[in-house]
């Protein structure tokens, strides 16, 4: 089909399945789903059972047409490896940081960087790098190149968010991203982002559940505990009423619409990508 101006592809992917939406920037960046796959289960090769599943979804009716498109893959954070690194005393140099969170990345998961590949947000004093397997990057890249479509973007869930959102932070908050039972948290001080600290949500977590988990977080990490939590993606029900218990911690919703939205996790994904 003939592309409009600002329109682009978004792709999700997780584990389980990917999804493609459309989205076009000139509409208010209006989003329409496209189709989703799900990922072959329990595949010797999770990364190329992946790829497959890319490639199935894009040969797909639904998704016929878009040869020469610029697309956006949204990652699913447990397909990578999220860190931060303390600026090395006197480093100066881009090869200075990239040598420390190498050596980093050694600590943390203890095995080389040779298999991975390494990006980074270069926030001054408190560098936050990505890494991505080699090979699901081949996948995503052959995938792409297989349909004639032009990536624009491969980041992970919790950066999309994050750059989506850490502009409305208010003073003294913290960021969370909700996503299939998993509650991102972003610890910031200063506006600054000191930490990233994924947390499974239990069955019939309520406030209880925030208040405790999250002044846990901050005596761990030596902060403030947050003066409130401003949340993206689909909340619970029960942490849709603010509570009236003295005491808990403030909830604020950045995306009041998603608690209508129906869609699938792969889709949510691919919400959260470019619109470049």
């Amino acid at each position: 089909m003939r592309r409009k101006w600002g329109q682009a592809l978004r792709i999700g992917v997780s584990r389980s399945a990917v999804a493609v939406l459309r989205s076009s920037r000139w509409s208010g960046d209006k989003l329409s789903r496209l189709a989703e796959q799900a990922v072959v289960a329990d595949a010797e090769d999770v990364h190329a059972a992946i790829g497959q599943a890319i490639d199935t979804v894009l040969r797909s009716a639904a998704c016929a047409g878009h040869a020469g498109w610029p697309v956006s893959f949204v990652l699913d954070d447990d397909l990578l490896r999220l860190w931060q690194v303390a600026l090395p005393t006197g480093a100066t140099r881009p090869q200075d940081l990239a040598a420390a969170a190498a050596m980093r990345f050694q600590v943390l998961y203890g095995e080389s960087t040779a298999a991975w590949s390494i990006n980074t947000g270069w926030a001054a004093g408190a560098p936050f790098f990505g890494a991505m397997p080699r090979t699901l990057l081949f996948q995503i890249e052959r995938a792409a190149a297989a349909h004639k479509l032009h990536i624009v973007a491969i980041v992970p869930h919790f950066a999309a968010a994050w750059n989506r959102w850490q502009a409305a932070l208010a003073k003294g908050a913290w960021y969370g991203l909700l996503h299939d039972g998993v509650l991102t948290v972003a610890a910031v001080e200063a506006g600054v982002l000191r930490a990233v600290r994924p947390l499974p949500v239990p069955a019939g977590a309520g406030h209880d559940w925030l208040n405790q988990s999250l002044r846990r977080e901050a005596l761990l990490l030596d902060l403030a505990a947050p003066s409130k939590l401003m949340l993206s993606g689909l909340a619970p029900l029960s942490w849709s009423k603010q509570s009236a218990t003295a005491g808990d911690l403030p909830l604020v919703w950045l995306e009041p619409a998603m608690a209508g939205v129906d869609w699938p996790a792969s889709a949510l994904l691919a919400r959260a990508g470019s619109t470049a």
